[in-house]
């Protein structure tokens, strides 16, 4: 039987995004980090999440701190749908791993899923 796990409660939340931008197959983007802390029984747990930022003309800080949060609950999202996968290394990339490596900018953007082309 599965453990219960305790609840947490966000004690800070803090975005920032680094000024120094960097080339990727989706154009040029800044990195951005997410941390958040918790209270939860008596420890107080953290965690901090890197994501690529894409670099808009004319975008504001507060804008693009924006950005980097809801690509960290995207990243997010994702692996916990990931958790869940069993797939077979000699077929690439399972179909919800590639949707993420693009938003992120790592792989360019496709319109059909890698694993779903035919040869």
């Amino acid at each position: 039987m599965a453990t219960k796990l305790p609840r947490a409660k966000i004690t800070d939340l803090a975005t920032t995004v680094e000024t120094e931008i960097f080339r990727s197959p989706a154009g040029p983007m800044v990195w951005g980090s997410v941390d958040i802390s918790y209270a939860s029984e008596g420890v107080e747990p953290r965690v901090t999440i890197r994501v690529p930022v894409p670099v808009v003309a004319n975008q504001t800080e507060y804008q693009r701190r924006d950005e980097a949060l809801r690509r960290a609950r995207n990243l997010i999202d994702h692996a916990c749908a990931a958790i869940e996968l069993q797939a077979d290394p000699s077929e690439g990339l399972p179909e919800i791993i590639e949707g993420v490596a693009e938003e992120l900018g790592i792989l360019a953007p496709t319109t059909k899923p890698r694993g779903s082309r035919s040869a």
